[in-house]
């Protein structure tokens, strides 16, 4: 099984999973579909990955029971291209894992 981290700019780790509050806080922020979409691309811009990693971080924190702003999250991204790109592919795989074990669940309950 492969663990995610994003070390943030605080000096924390933060393990990137995908559960309810996540997707929550993700549809609080922004359009889902449009940074699902950014997520999936293999060669954002800068400026795309920045923006996700930014909204991506936000709520991963706050699912995680952490309060913060918006604004706090933003600092807290790591000015790490490369960084970045992990993030956006950690995000994107346990996005489908969500995803697949959902549809699973929903084919359950109809059989």
């Amino acid at each position: 099984m492969n663990e995610y981290f994003i070390d943030l700019t605080d000096g924390t780790r933060l393990e990137v999973k995908v559960n309810f509050g996540t997707l929550y806080y993700l549809g609080k922020i922004n359009s889902f579909k449009q940074m699902e979409k950014v997520a999936k691309k293999k060669n954002p811009t800068n400026e795309e990955a920045i923006e996700i990693a930014a909204q991506i971080i936000y709520a991963v924190i706050r699912s995680n029971g952490r309060a913060v702003t918006f604004d706090e999250a933003i600092r807290l991204v790591p000015m790490d291209l490369e960084e970045m790109q992990n993030l956006l592919d950690a995000f994107g795989e346990q996005l489908e894992k969500y995803k697949k074990k959902e549809k699973a669940k929903s084919n359950m309950r109809n059989a």
